[in-house]
């Protein structure tokens, strides 16, 4: 009797001790969660549709959270298979853009799109290069992305920042406009630098141009000089408000150059959609005229030298950007009280350490 006693005494605790041991984890994690904690990922296995998803719990601060966890009753789910359903429930958003314009305005608006994609965690693509991929080396370029039914978010001044772009609702979305201020972008230059790395033929010939330049002007500091005029002196791109720099602005203009690198010889490296008018009026002795070429390898060849001086338009800004020295520009290049100066803006267009000049 004694004897069985005894055995029904250890068998008794022997049990205990077992439910204990399978209660115990769950007690510590109980225990662990602080009461401050307010949301919690469940994951779920229902057996009814054979879907695996995550479902967000929520419970007031303070108050006890319930763990409602329903299992299949042929799988048992691991927390592998938890960390590949959430990464599989997690869809990328992706950033599209519409061109418009010629190459500088095009540059404009990539820029823009890859910054804006940078600084909210999204995927930038394009499904047409434009003339971007003639020049440039652009990766971000998918023709088979499917964008019907995305959403378009458009600007309001083609040259003003509005911070509505820097915080996009959670979808895929098209941006359009002509989007032209560096502030868009400048987390992201590194990254646009590397993207507008010219094409080999196009970097070929321009390195050629600079390399005769510097063999028959040696430790001479290269100076690029883009003279916008075309357009600009038209009827109609007057009557619209641009602004054109004549003569008197390049004499100020080379003088600034000179005056900032004391010492130093110095060449003026012009290029123009009127050439004419440059020899015309582009007296200095230290200035060199480039031969006639396509937009393309002027644009290389004027961003390859050491310092740049424009007048105006979005391909003498791409020109001073990528080639990063010190850059002078036309005060006047936007007149006042025009149409164009309504969605224009100096501090959003022109970046910190441009030196403007008036004629």
């Amino acid at each position: 009797m004694q004897r069985r006693l005894f055995f029904l005494v250890c068998g008794s605790v022997f049990v205990g001790l077992s439910i204990l041991s399978f209660y115990n984890p769950i007690v510590t994690f109980m225990s662990t969660l602080d009461s401050s904690i307010s949301q919690i990922y469940i994951y779920t296995n229902s057996s009814a549709n054979k879907e695996n998803t995550f479902k967000l719990l929520s419970s007031p601060p303070n108050q006890t959270i319930s763990l409602a966890i329903e299992s299949s009753s042929t799988t048992t789910t691991t927390t592998t298979q938890q960390s590949t359903t959430s990464q599989a429930n997690v869809s990328a958003l992706y950033l599209t853009t519409r061109f418009m314009g010629r190459l500088g305005n095009q540059m404009f608006i990539y820029a823009t799109m890859v910054g804006l994609a940078r600084a909210q965690n999204r995927v930038p693509v394009l499904k047409s290069g434009g003339d971007l991929v003639t020049t440039f080396q652009i990766t971000n370029l998918n023709k088979d992305m499917n964008t019907d039914g995305w959403n378009v978010i458009s600007e309001s001044a083609y040259a003003i920042f509005n911070s509505k772009f820097m915080n996009l609702p959670p979808r895929n979305l098209i941006v359009t406009g002509y989007l032209q201020s560096w502030r868009y972008f400048q987390h992201a230059q590194d990254e646009i630098r590397r993207e507008f790395t010219f094409v080999p033929s196009i970097q070929k010939e321009a390195d050629a141009v600079l390399a005769s330049c510097r063999s028959q002007l040696q430790n001479h500091v290269i100076v690029g000089v883009h003279v916008r005029r075309g357009d600009f002196v038209s009827p109609g791109g007057q009557k619209y408000g641009y602004g054109v720099a004549d003569g008197s602005y390049f004499v100020k203009a080379f003088a600034k150059i000179r005056s900032l690198l004391p010492n130093q010889n110095i060449t003026f490296l012009v290029a123009s959609d009127d050439m004419t008018w440059c020899k015309n009026n582009l007296n200095d002795s230290s200035v060199k005229m480039l031969s006639e070429g396509n937009a393309g390898n002027h644009f290389a060849i004027l961003s390859s030298c050491d310092h740049v001086i424009l007048t105006g338009g979005t391909f003498g800004w791409w020109v001073a950007w990528l080639a990063n020295g010190i850059t002078i520009y036309y005060k006047d290049f936007i007149r006042k009280n025009t149409p164009l100066q309504s969605g224009f803006s100096d501090r959003d267009y022109y970046p910190p350490g441009w030196i403007g000049v008036e004629n």
